[in-house]
């Protein structure tokens, strides 16, 4: 699909309405489910001092994999 540009705000078509009760209700299943991986992401309290760039990209790089172990557990408890 490619960019579609306009020249002024009346150009630009009305959306698609969707009449299919069944298609609506998947369409706002799947909004919710994609909410659920958005949520807040758990970043540590305070600061933290870390003696080089490599022992830092290390601790984030272990933080993300916890919390993806987390996401495909379900056991991610974070709001």
């Amino acid at each position: 699909m490619g960019i579609q540009r306009f020249r002024d705000i009346s150009e630009v078509p009305t959306p698609e309405r969707v009449i299919d009760i069944e298609e609506r209700a998947r369409r706002i299943e799947a909004v919710w489910q994609r909410a659920q991986l958005r949520r807040p992401i758990d970043i540590p309290r305070g600061v933290q001092r870390f003696r080089s760039i490599e022992e830092a990209n290390s601790a984030q790089r272990a933080h993300t994999e916890a919390r993806l172990r987390r996401l495909r557990d379900g056991t991610d408890e974070t709001v």
